[in-house]
């Protein structure tokens, strides 16, 4: 409401201002209203004072002219003796001039007077069109204090509405006040309740609290205890099953002697097992009788997956016996047992298919190296193929390269008319991976990279070095697609020059909108939309264009 009220009292001096401002043009209007109706008054006084000594002027002239004709007549007719004669001319001629002299500074009186009031009146056109300036200015001064004093207006009763909203509103809030009053009073008895709860509920939650972290502790306590006992547990797994695995890989290196070491060690009769606990005699008993009862005389030479069957098979049992009776007093050292170990493996079996096992060796070893011998002569004839291959692609690329050059550096001069282009490659060491660099001089500048020379140079230019390509590699067409956009009129002449001479031997076809290039052509195809709006190929050979107008030509000579 304040800030309403100051941008009210700021609308009101505005508004005080405009309307001294429009009453001051007012009275800037009216005297320049006044002191142009003065100076138009005076002007049209000194008008008409101007046209009567105009016209006066003009009667004297005209009687002084009339006087001068009389007194030459009455000269001319008067008779009389010579002394009189004389006498009266003179005395007339005197009378004349003086008539002459007076109407004469009459005349010059007025003509003096008519300079005064011209300047007099040029000095009331200048107040006059200054008065009209002034009221001018006055009276866009006075549209401006308009505008003002409108605005203003608006602007007062803008804030005149916000100020009633602004009123409104604080009575709004008053009455929200009273209620948020009578809301924060309930509040705070709720509160003063809810705080005297809280504190019970805290001194209950303390309690409660320390409970849980005594009991806490006895968890993390416990928890530590079987982690303890989970890690020993696991780990006493993790060595069994180590000493598990050693004993297989034993066993199974041992191979027949260690199935019957551990037949002997795990018992013939299978029902005796002291972790069957009274349960029925094994599934497998016929395998485990055969594993106990020690190799017969036609399986001595089992194969390894039944050695490990039996294995897997009397493990357990023995496994069980081991855990029942008790630890032999002279159990061999870890280091006897290695030393066992290599004789064994030292030792071997015998194997009766060793010839015949040898003789295929033997055979499958000669076709591997004939095989390889047959190889390595491929390999190398196929080194020297490529290295053949690779002298003569060289040889022909140079070659053609060389070609190359020299017909890019013709066709440069023939399409730019003078000047010099060079082809180099960046690395002649390593054919296989060189670049190209273009270093061109068009005529009446230095020499330089294609990257340096302008839109149209660049386009020349590489139109020059295609030419050279099928100059040196012809092909049976080409296809060239607005590459003479970039073209002005003097280039576009030697483009389809070359183009001409190239279509000796290349059929050329030109997608193209330059006039030049189009004129060079023996057949035009163009695209039109008729009236059904499809699209139809419309030809035209120049050669048949050509008879055709010969023949219009020599049917309208004929005719």
């Amino acid at each position: 409401m304040a800030e309403a009220r100051r941008r009210l009292d700021a609308a009101r001096a505005t508004e005080s201002a405009a309307i001294a401002a429009r009453r001051r043009a007012d009275e800037d209007e009216g005297a320049a209203s006044r002191e142009l109706e003065r100076a138009a008054r005076e002007e049209a006084w000194s008008a008409a004072q101007a046209e009567r000594l105009g016209a006066e002027a003009h009667r004297a002239r005209e009687q002084a002219d009339a006087l001068a004709a009389d007194a030459e007549v009455r000269a001319e007719r008067r008779p009389g003796p010579a002394a009189i004669s004389a006498a009266l001319p003179t005395a007339e001629g005197g009378l004349d001039d003086e008539a002459v002299a007076s109407w004469e500074g009459r005349l010059a009186d007025l003509v003096a007077r008519r300079e005064r009031v011209a300047a007099t009146v040029g000095e009331r056109d200048r107040v006059r069109r200054e008065a009209e300036h002034r009221r001018a200015r006055a009276e866009a001064g006075v549209a401006l204090d308009e505008d003002r004093l409108a605005r203003a207006d608006r602007d007062a009763a803008d804030l005149a509405a916000r100020a009633t909203a602004a009123e409104r509103e604080r009575e709004q809030l008053a009455a929200n006040a009273v209620i948020a009053d009578e809301a924060e009073s309930a509040a705070r008895s709720a509160l003063d309740e809810t705080r005297s709860a809280d504190a019970a509920l805290r001194a209950r939650l303390a309690v409660a609290e320390s409970e849980a972290a005594r009991s806490r502790a006895r968890l993390r306590a416990a928890e530590d205890r079987h982690r303890r006992l989970e890690v020993g547990d696991l780990e006493a797994r993790m060595a069994l099953d180590a000493v598990r695995e050693q004993l297989l890989v034993e066993l199974a290196a041992l191979g027949e002697v260690g199935v019957r070491a551990l037949s002997a060690a795990a018992g013939d009769d299978a029902s005796t097992d002291p972790a069957s606990d009274g349960a029925a005699p094994h599934e497998a008993r016929p395998a485990e009788v055969a594993a106990a009862s020690g190799p017969a005389p036609d399986d001595v030479d089992r194969d390894e997956d039944d050695i490990d069957v039996a294995i897997e098979t009397l493990l357990p049992r023995a496994a069980v016996r081991w855990a029942a009776a008790a630890p032999a007093a002279d159990v061999p050292s870890p280091g006897r047992l290695a030393s066992l170990r290599r004789r064994f493996h030292d030792v071997g079996a015998a194997n009766p298919f060793a010839a015949e096992e040898y003789a295929a060796v033997r055979s499958r070893l000669d076709a591997l190296e004939t095989q390889s011998a047959d190889l390595r002569s491929a390999i190398e004839k196929t080194r020297t193929l490529i290295h053949e291959l690779e002298t003569l692609i060289a040889d022909r690329f140079r070659a053609t390269f060389r070609r190359l050059e020299s017909a890019f550096d013709a066709r440069f001069r023939q399409l730019f008319g003078g000047g010099y282009a060079q082809l180099s490659l960046t690395d002649p060491s390593d054919l296989a991976a060189t670049g190209v660099e273009i270093v061109a001089r068009p005529p009446g500048k230095k020499a330089q990279a294609l990257a340096m020379l302008s839109g149209g140079e660049r386009a020349l230019t590489a139109v020059a070095l295609l030419f050279a390509m099928l100059e040196v590699r012809p092909v049976p067409f080409c296809v060239l697609d607005e590459v003479d956009a970039a073209l002005d009129e003097a280039n576009i002449g030697r483009f389809a020059e070359a183009l001409a001479g190239l279509a000796a031997t290349i059929q050329f076809i030109v997608i193209t909108h330059n006039r030049g290039t189009i004129e060079a052509a023996d057949a035009l195809y163009g695209i039109t939309i008729g009236d059904d709006a499809v699209s139809r190929v419309i030809s035209l050979r120049l050669e048949d264009a050509w008879e055709i107008a010969d023949a219009s030509r020599a049917a309208r000579h004929e005719g």
